[in-house]
């Protein structure tokens, strides 16, 4: 595990402490790990429309609507209180 130091505006750090609670670093680390994740899947589409050429608009909006519709968003689950 490696320790790093980041520079965030208050703002956004009052928001994260109230989400995060006691756990900053894991929702940090989520947080890392999502973007990482987007920015990897981004790539791959790109890549993808330099092999098989641009994307059909209407397919994505198609296939958005359907993905929109059957996401469910899970609540985080809170920890049992002693």
């Amino acid at each position: 595990m490696t320790k790093l130091s980041v520079s965030l505006p208050d703002d956004l750090v009052q928001d994260l402490r109230a989400v995060a609670h006691d756990n900053v670093s894991a929702f940090v680390t989520a947080a890392v790990r999502h973007e990482l994740d987007r920015r990897r899947l981004s790539a791959f589409v790109d890549e993808l429309a330099d092999e098989l050429g641009p994307v059909d608009e209407a397919e994505v909006a198609r296939y958005s609507k359907l993905f929109a519709s059957t996401a469910a968003v899970t609540p985080e689950p809170k920890t049992a209180s002693r």
